[in-house]
């Protein structure tokens, strides 16, 4: 591929199934979205449209017209996808800049499987009239959204490369009359920062007037360049659902509903041909109704894994998941309960079942959480929200954390009432919605609601069934009854100060660097206590692995820290621990969660004007990845 507006950047595997092309904000290149691409699944290629003016192309003119930009990266577009599906991803001036391409592309019979606007104004908001721009609005530009330190402008050379760039995307954006046109039939995705001081939300929601498809707004943590800030949230807000990748909003919801996903607030319902005559977006979510045996856990499990109810840390969409288990506790006679949060869509669940028993005994809390840790970026062998059943288990996102356990939960309780059960007290199902992360969780509940649920005794997660070294024979069934508790370090190093030219191997960051690796190789001591003498104890009387018994035993009697020690890593270093189950749902899916590891470092390079990149000092803050990108 020799095209120069399209860049794939490093090794990439081949045969993927869906190209994803991004667009970089205003004076920006491809190096804005370096931190997406340990981020994506394996079947995704990355690539970068590369306008001229900046990156590799910097001794180019920079275009100012969107119909010569957005005919360009058309033109690169199409010959790079070779059958592929497309995904384009716009950030900021990006998303107007990735729509016209879209447009084009669509006029040509290239099929775009989706279109993601992500912190960027709708078309509607450019009528063409805008003034020329100058070396002072780009000025005020770069300095008034953050993108530097003010000081590095003071520099010449520094702004010399800088502002060019800027200049042409925002002379781009003052000519640009996005009222012209036919609005195309896409999937779009329009998202917000939550912390975004340029794009806000109300903005962002006017896109629900750009497509004649489905349109589906959603929100992430971070400022205005949250694609840098945090992006596997945006990563996770773009591509959830991607067919191919995981199943389709129809096959999960049912023909014709409107796609709910991890971090949705409002959905547009858009049907007409052209913005004028079309409504305005409405917020609404679909559900599913269950038809299924109530008291069936593993049926439940399937249903529930098949909502996906994915967090990518705002916050989850649980209300189609909650009106599916009102409809299964109503139809058994039972009260139930759904409390909204501020955000539209993120939904508590209770059910009560009350007791026949005094009134001042406090109820016993079946407590569960709804929401899920996204998909995105892990390697399934399964589709993540279809809830397969394969050899006896069962494989799906939340199967064990923790929708097998609230399928187990409600089947349970179901069963109890179907048999005319009592209780001496009430018995309250709650299904959280932030459990993983999020602002609306159990805290904000009790903070908000105090006195709503005073809970005498609470069932969670955190129990184990274990099974025997056959993987499905169960061996124990284990209550949690206390847990590990972490603790915070904030390491500093100290040293010479010195230009970064001169390094020598004193620096403080290499000395740090050397710490966190004594860190990483430390391990505490094994020193049971009371409790967990109890628990090892049963353990080896349960198991049928007889050295993992031997090595339970020799750890429960050493009497020294080093024959203790010696006991677990003689058991960890030559056999197979036992695996874990719930009664309703296989082991944990092969798809390990990634938790990626972060630090700052402040760097300078300077290069001769005439090869290659330009000189540039580290911007100000060190997350972003180039110095020339703007808003």
């Amino acid at each position: 591929m020799n095209d120069p507006w399209l860049t794939v950047p490093g090794e990439q595997p081949e045969g993927t199934g869906t190209l994803v092309v991004c667009f970089a904000p205003t004076g920006a290149h491809g190096s804005t979205f370096a931190g997406w691409r340990g981020r994506l699944p394996e079947d995704i290629t990355l690539a970068f449209v590369a306008p001229p003016g900046r990156g590799t192309r910097v001794d180019e003119e920079p275009v100012t017209d969107m119909a010569v930009y957005a005919d360009a990266a058309a033109a690169g577009i199409r010959e790079l996808l070779g059958g592929r599906r497309l995904v384009l991803i716009g950030v900021s001036l990006g998303a107007l800049l990735a729509y016209e391409t879209c447009r084009r592309l669509l006029d040509a019979g290239v099929p775009v499987t989706r279109l993601c606007a992500v912190a960027g104004q709708c078309p509607g908001d450019f009528d063409g009239r805008g003034e020329d721009v100058t070396v002072e609005d780009a000025r005020a530009f770069v300095t008034g959204t953050g993108l530097t330190d003010p000081e590095l402008l003071a520099d010449p050379e520094f702004e010399e490369v800088l502002l060019p760039p800027v200049m042409a995307d925002l002379q781009l954006a003052a000519r640009y009359d996005g009222r012209r046109g036919a609005v195309p039939q896409v999937d779009l995705r329009a998202v917000w920062a939550t912390d975004d001081p340029h794009v806000p939300e109300v903005t962002v929601r006017r896109w629900v007037e750009w497509t004649r498809g489905e349109c589906t707004l959603m929100s992430v943590e971070g400022g205005h360049f949250a694609h840098q800030e945090n992006p596997a949230a945006v990563v996770a807000a773009c591509l959830d659902g991607l067919p191919g990748t995981r199943p389709s909003r129809r096959s999960v919801l049912g023909a014709g509903a409107t796609a709910v996903a991890s971090t949705v607030l409002g959905l547009g319902a858009v049907a007409s041909a052209a913005p004028a005559a079309r409504a305005a977006g409405t917020t609404r979510t679909a559900t599913v109704p269950y038809d299924g045996d109530p008291t069936d856990p593993v049926a439940l499990a399937v249903a529930m894994i098949r909502q996906n109810t994915s967090n990518p840390g705002d916050g989850a969409v649980t209300l189609p998941l909650a009106r599916m288990l009102q409809g299964i506790f109503g139809a058994a006679g039972v009260t139930t309960e759904i409390v909204p949060t501020p955000k539209d869509g993120n939904v508590h669940f209770f059910a009560r079942i009350p007791g026949r028993g005094p009134a001042t005994k406090k109820p016993l809390v079946l407590l569960g959480h709804s929401d899920v840790v996204p998909a995105i970026g892990d390697r399934w062998e399964t589709d993540p929200f279809a809830g397969e059943i394969k050899d006896g288990k069962l494989y799906g996102r939340g199967s064990l954390d923790m929708k097998g356990v609230n399928a187990a939960f409600v089947a349970a309780l179901l069963r109890h009432v179907q048999e005319g059960a009592s209780f001496d007290r009430d018995i309250v199902f709650w299904s959280d919605c932030d459990e993983e992360q999020g602002p609306y969780g159990v805290r904000w509940f009790l903070t908000e609601h105090p006195g709503r649920v005073t809970a005498g005794a609470v069932i969670t997660e955190g129990g184990w069934v274990l099974n025997q070294r056959d993987g499905s024979t169960p061996m124990i069934a284990s209550l949690t009854c206390n847990d590990k508790r972490s603790l915070l370090l904030r390491l500093e190093t100290a040293s010479y100060a010195t230009h970064t030219s001169k390094p020598f191997s004193g620096q403080a960051v290499i000395r740090l660097g050397e710490v966190l690796e004594q860190l990483g190789q430390w391990r505490a001591h094994i020193r049971p206590n009371a409790l967990s003498r109890t628990y090892f104890a049963e353990l080896a009387e349960a198991t049928t692995d007889r050295h993992f018994a031997r090595a339970l035993r020799e750890m429960l009697d050493a009497r020294t820290d080093r024959q203790r020690d010696r006991a677990g890593r003689a058991w960890c270093g030559s056999a197979r621990p036992p695996s874990c189950t719930t009664r309703c749902c296989g082991p944990r899916s092969p798809s390990p969660r990634r938790s990626p590891g972060t630090t700052r470092a402040s760097c300078r390079a300077r290069r001769p004007r005439s090869s290659g990149p330009p000189s540039c000092r580290a911007p100000r803050t060190p997350d972003a990845p180039s110095p020339n990108c703007a808003r």
